[in-house]
């Protein structure tokens, strides 16, 4: 599980959901949670998503994703899975990707690569669970 500490920056809610908008430094990430959130502004957060769920592009994709660029420091290529770690705000993200498409993406260790996460992805981890 990949996490990253935030700062919650805006709320956009309605009955049953609630887009979030964060700050991770001066990057901007939004979260569709399927809850009513009741955090307040300014509160700092922690988000948690899987390594599967990280999409690698060598180039910037409009996209509706949340989308980030990191350097590669990383690559352990395996028969079926890939793990790639990027260096990203001072953390390590981790992204497990199919071998037979990352061969495809010609990304070595040092390149700088974007890597995109769905909104929809993204989880606050909540007091309990290490907050």
């Amino acid at each position: 599980m990949n996490i990253l500490n935030a700062v919650l920056t805006s709320i956009t809610s309605s009955e049953h959901l609630s887009i979030l908008t964060v700050s991770v430094g001066e990057d901007i990430f939004h979260l569709l949670l399927a809850e009513q959130c009741h955090n307040a502004i300014g509160e700092p957060l922690k988000l948690a998503f899987k390594e599967t769920e990280i999409i690698l592009s060598k180039t910037y994709t409009a996209t509706t994703a949340n989308i980030h660029r990191a350097v590669v420091t990383r690559i352990s290529q395996g028969s079926v899975l890939s793990q790639i770690t990027l260096h990203y705000h001072d953390t390590a993200i981790n992204a497990l990707v199919p071998t037979l498409r990352f061969d495809t993406l010609d990304i070595h260790e040092g390149d700088e690569v974007c890597w995109i996460v769905q909104p929809s992805e993204i989880s606050l981890l909540r007091g309990h669970h290490g907050s």
